[in-house]
């Protein structure tokens, strides 16, 4: 089994809670999750990404809403790239190479 992908933002800001977010976990959505959000939104394509981008990432919208730009938008591509069966740790920069220590994005 591979290694847990984590996602490191290049903006680290603390939460609603007060805590630092600096890495979070990547989890794999299932279809379960898709059409939760599209019961919730109705329609509204942005806030069924944000829903996914935030339960793919285990935070409330309310700490996704606090992303940088460039946090944001890096999410957003890499739940378009699960979407699309691909290589996410290639996207995050991390090499497949053994011995290597991954990138930080």
């Amino acid at each position: 089994m591979a290694d847990a992908l984590s996602f490191t933002l290049n903006f680290p800001f603390k939460s609603a809670s007060g805590e630092l977010i600096s890495k979070l976990p990547i989890k794999r959505l299932k279809r379960k999750d898709i059409s939760a959000a599209q019961g919730a939104v109705k329609g509204d394509e942005g806030a069924m990404e944000d829903m996914l981008v935030a339960k793919m990432l285990g935070i409330t919208l309310e700490d996704l809403g606090e992303f940088d730009i460039a946090d944001s938008k890096l999410a957003t591509e890499v739940l378009r790239e699960m979407a699309n069966g691909g290589d996410i740790a290639a996207l995050l920069g991390r090499g497949a190479a053994a011995g290597i220590e991954a990138a930080t994005v």
